[in-house]
C-alpha cells in the first residue's frame, strides 16, 4: 500500500513546500490550513481539519507560526488521531525545549517526532532549494523521512537527536540577524557621511572579507534599495525566533549580548508598527537612533 502524507500549515514557506511534496513525491498528499485560499492553491487532497489529515496520513509534516501552534496541532489534533508507526514532522523554527518534549511524548505512544526546521527564503521554498538540519531519534526515523524531505530542500541534514535541528535553524537566524544588524549599521553610516555610494559600498564589502550570504540577499535586495516587504520573513517571526535562542542561553547559562541587542532592536520595529515587514526594516529603527 502507498505510503500517505500530510501536510498541516500553508503559509509563506508552507504553501511552497506542499506543492513541491505534491509535485516530485510521487504519493498522495493530504493538506489543510484555517486559510481557505492558500488550501485552494497547495494542490493537495484537502481535509477539513488538521485532525483529518492526522487521520489520513502516515506522515504529517507541520509548517506553522510558533511553539503553541506546533504544541496544539500535536496534543489536540494529531495524538487523538493518531496511529503507531505515525510520524510527525515538524518544519516550523520551534524551541529546543519543546522539541525534545514532544519527541518524547510521541515515542510513549508509539509514534515518531522530527524537527525538521527549514532554512533559506521563500523564494528557495518556491524552488525546492531549502536547506533542512533535522533531529530524529534514529537514522532509521531519518531515512523514512529524508527522501520526502529532499523534495523540498537541496540540503538535508542529520544533526543529532531530537532537539538538534531545531538547534541549528535557531542560531542560523541568530547569526543572520546579528549579520543583517552589522550591514544596516554600515549602510546607515555610510550614508549618513556621504562619502560614497549604497553600490559602491555592497560592491567593496562584497570583494572584501565581509562578503556573504546575507550580504548577497539580505543586504543587496533589502537594505540597499531599503524596501521591506510584507509576505516575507517579518520581524516578528524574527523577534520570536531570537527570543527562544535567548530562554536557550538563560537556560544553559550563556550570556549572548548581541543576541540582547538584536532582540531589542526588534522589539524596537515592531512597536514602530513594521512587526509584518521583512526583518531587514531594522535599518529604519538604527537610522533613528542618535
Amino acid at each position: 500500500m502507498s505510503i500517505r502524507l500530510g501536510f498541516i500549515g500553508l503559509g509563506v514557506m508552507g504553501g511552497p513546500m506542499c506543492r513541491n511534496l505534491v509535485r516530485r513525491s510521487g504519493v498522495p498528499v493530504t493538506a489543510f490550513d484555517l486559510n481557505a485560499e492558500a488550501l485552494d492553491a497547495c494542490e493537495a487532497d484537502q481535509a477539513g481539519s488538521a485532525a483529518e489529515v492526522a487521520r489520513r496520513s502516515d506522515i504529517v509534516f507541520l509548517s506553522l507560526p510558533a511553539a503553541p501552534h506546533v504544541e496544539s496541532v500535536v496534543l489536540n489534533d494529531v495524538l487523538p488521531n493518531a496511529r503507531p508507526g505515525q510520524i510527525v514532522v515538524d518544519l516550523s523554527t520551534s524551541p529546543v525545549e519543546l522539541a525534545q518534549r514532544l519527541a518524547a511524548m510521541l515515542a510513549g505512544e508509539s509514534l515518531t517526532f522530527l524537527d525538521a526546521p527549514v532554512a533559506r527564503t521563500r523564494q528557495a521554498a518556491v524552488d525546492g532549494t531549502l536547506s533542512i538540519t533535522v533531529g530524529a531519534p534514529s537514522t532509521d526515523a531519518f531515512a523514512r523521512v529524508e527522501p520526502y524531505l529532499r523534495c523540498m530542500a537541496t540540503e538535508v541534514r542529520h544533526c543529532g537527536p531530537p532537539g538538534a535541528g531545531a538547534l541549528i535553524k535557531l542560531l542560523n537566524n541568530l547569526v543572520v540577524f546579528e549579520t543583517v544588524v552589522a550591514l544596516a549599521e554600515a549602510v546607515t553610516l555610510a550614508r549618513r557621511t556621504g562619502l560614497v555610494g549604497d553600490d559602491t559600498l555592497f560592491d567593496a564589502l562584497g570583494a572584501g572579507s565581509a562578503a556573504s550570504f546575507v550580504l548577497d540577499n539580505h543586504g543587496r535586495k533589502a537594505l540597499l534599495p531599503n524596501t521591506h516587504p510584507r509576505g516575507a520573513f517579518p520581524a516578528a517571526y524574527m523577534r520570536k525566533d531570537i527570543g527562544y535562542v535567548l530562554d536557550l542561553a538563560e537556560q544553559t547559562g550563556v550570556r549572548l549580548p548581541a543576541g540582547n541587542l538584536a532582540h531589542d532592536l526588534l522589539g524596537d520595529a515592531c512597536e514602530q508598527g513594521h512587526a509584518e515587514a521583512y526583518h531587514t526594516v531594522v535599518v529604519r529603527v538604527i537610522e533613528q537612533q542618535r
